[in-house]
């Protein structure tokens, strides 16, 4: 039977939760996804601008993300996650609109400059869905399945960065750029229609550390997460690359082999984290990130770059949400959107800084060894998480002494 919800509350179906939530991250994600392979060509073939221009219109958008990463912390931890989520995906449909706005404009440089814009803006929305998306399920569904909450919304975004990135490139190629800015538009409404649904998470009470103590915190399981992502970045941008200097073909196979054994795990086994403690999961799947990575490295044989793909994404599925659910510890309940807004940041440094230095060390050494470092980064990562400090008792075990587990409704499993 369902436990009676504290406060007269209903209880809350855990799976059906995650789902709505992952629903609404998808369709707002999908907002992010579609203009990634639509942007360089309308910049570069419709307004004329070279590489460096298409850089600056892909790239400030996660730049501004980043910089936001307090803000939306702050945001969540005062105004709520629901409230943050439905900001943040105004945030991306406005995005759409400055795209559409774009479109109509026959001069080259106010189109940039309305694009740029629109860009900035998506970068805010991102901010806010990201970390609010994130709370939410927590708050909804209690600290015991913060590892679900983190598992399903990282599901949601891949699919829909996946999902979104050849639909745009097809709209762009059959009906151009300013039908993708009104599907730009109606995707965050849809999503924003779906979380008017969902119920908002109760708020935790007591005072809220500033955010460069939080990010104190959590230092030590964001940049562990850092270093672990090294194989995943690497694949992400070289792999191509690396098939080419081989002389190989399939390296798109790789990347979805690569992409499938992600989410099948994050699918699977999300629940391990729960079971066994975010430290041993996150040490054990490095462990096979290292292996892949090895493989990649000394691979002479597609079939062997194949396994080293697969056992990679079989590694790195479940670091980002067990090294969440470790960093979560760190900090009292009314922090956690801040602690889950420093440790994503932590995320997007890796994103930013490990492409250029991979290229770095492919220019000078061959792609094979970016594969190295990538294993490399794996073993430095297992060593830092053997490490972390045990985290007081009252943080370490929710049921004790935490405050959102104490205002969380009740769940219950589907069937219940």
């Amino acid at each position: 039977m369902p436990q009676t919800a504290p406060q007269g509350r209903p209880p809350v179906s855990v799976y059906g939760t995650l789902s709505a939530l992952a629903a609404i991250m998808f369709f707002g994600f999908m907002t992010i996804g579609m203009p990634l392979p639509v942007i360089p060509v309308y910049v570069h073939k419709t307004l004329g601008y070279g590489a460096v221009t298409v850089g600056v219109a892909v790239g400030i958008q996660s730049f501004v993300t980043l910089l936001l990463r307090s803000f939306a912390g702050r945001t969540v931890d005062t105004r709520g996650p629901k409230a943050a989520v439905l900001t943040g995906l105004c945030g991306c449909a406005t995005a759409g609109a400055f795209y559409g706005v774009a479109a109509l404009m026959n001069v080259p440089s106010a189109s940039l400059a309305v694009l740029l814009a629109g860009r900035v803006v998506l970068g805010f929305g991102e901010s806010l869905i990201l970390t609010g998306g994130m709370s939410w399920g927590i708050g909804l569904l209690g600290p015991s399945h913060a590892s679900k909450a983190i598992s399903w919304q990282g599901i949601a975004m891949y699919s829909a960065l996946a999902t979104g990135a050849p639909v745009g490139a097809y709209l762009l190629q059959e009906a151009g750029f300013g039908i993708v800015a009104l599907v730009t538009i109606a995707l965050p409404v849809i999503a924003f229609g779906l979380a008017l649904r969902v119920p908002a998470a109760p708020a935790a009470g007591g005072k809220r550390l500033p955010f460069h103590r939080v990010v104190g915190l959590v230092w030590r399981p964001g940049l562990a997460m850092t270093l672990g992502s090294i194989g995943y970045a690497v694949i992400a941008a070289f792999i191509t690359l690396f098939y080419a200097s081989r002389g190989w073909s399939g390296a798109a196979f790789a990347l979805t082999l690569y992409s499938g054994c992600f989410i099948g795990m994050r699918v699977v086994f999300a629940h391990a984290i729960d079971h066994f403690g975010g430290k041993r999961v996150a040490m054990l799947s490095l462990i096979f990130n290292v292996v892949g990575q090895g493989l990649l490295w000394s691979a002479g044989h597609p079939h062997m770059a194949l396994a080293g793909a697969a056992l990679t994404g079989i590694g790195f599925s479940l670091v980002f949400p067990a090294l969440g659910v470790e960093a979560l510890k760190s900090v009292p309940a009314q922090s956690r959107g801040s602690a889950l807004a420093a440790y994503s940041a932590f995320f997007d440094l890796a994103l930013g800084l490990i492409g250029p230095m991979a290229g770095f060390v492919a220019s000078a050494f061959g792609y094979s060894s970016i594969f190295l470092c990538g294993a490399m980064g794996g073993l430095a990562a297992i060593a830092m998480i053997a490490r972390l400090p045990k985290p007081p008792l009252s943080d370490a075990e929710p049921a004790k002494g935490d405050a959102l587990a104490s205002t969380a409704p009740a769940t219950r499993e589907p069937g219940a």
